[in-house]
């Protein structure tokens, strides 16, 4: 299953990877502050507690997320559109 990673010290919000992800995967926060997966399409709903809890409140996280994505097609159009390499995807 793909992992999407998002590193929080280099996100702004500006969802470049949410408007770059052609299966519409991923979306910039309600603050505007942030990127990150929808979040019905995460299969480790724990990370994604860690974001709620950890990143979304807080307007200087140093946390790095991984989420697994199992609807991600790897294509890497995130990681092109993201010019301050907050995003990357590995495969598992």
């Amino acid at each position: 299953m793909p992992k999407v990673i998002y590193d929080y010290s280099k996100c702004t919000g500006l969802a470049d990877c949410a408007e770059a992800c052609p299966v519409e995967i991923l979306e910039g926060s309600g603050s505007g502050r942030w990127c990150k997966p929808v979040d019905d399409e995460v299969a480790n709903k724990e990370e994604l507690d860690k974001y709620y809890k950890e990143v979304d409140p807080n307007d200087s996280s140093k946390l790095v997320l991984t989420f697994d994505m199992p609807e991600c097609i790897e294509c890497q159009a995130c990681v092109a559109s993201c010019s301050l390499g907050a995003i990357e995807i590995e495969s598992d």
